[in-house]
């Protein structure tokens, strides 16, 4: 758990954008609530880019995060967003934080 603050911790005073994150509104709020909740340990941390661009950030583990990808997705049509073009990218959490470089480990397009 202390692994996981100070990576956190890392990343927000590296990324300060990320805790003024744009809000596109209540249903994709509550999305990066789930996302950065207990509900989800691989997932540290979320935002949405844009409507149609959505980051999760992990510990790569060596698990396969396309697949982890393709599970997001079905939180979001549960959501109600299918069909809307949504590309989700897992990153890697901490080659973000200590060498600011924004690594995709899984990624797909929910349709």
């Amino acid at each position: 758990m202390k692994k996981v603050l100070i990576i956190f911790f890392a990343v927000i005073l590296m990324n300060p954008a990320l805790i003024h994150a744009e809000s596109f509104g209540s249903k994709y709020d509550k999305i990066v609530t789930f996302f950065q909740g207990e509900t989800e340990p691989s997932a540290l941390d979320a935002t949405w880019d844009s409507k149609t661009s959505f980051k999760i950030g992990v510990i790569d583990d060596g698990s396969n995060w396309n697949d982890y990808a393709n599970y997001v997705c079905e939180i979001l049509y549960n959501e109600k967003l299918k069909g809307q073009g949504i590309e989700v990218k897992i990153i890697d959490i901490q080659k973000l934080a200590y060498k600011k470089k924004w690594v995709t480990l899984g990624h797909t397009t929910c349709e």
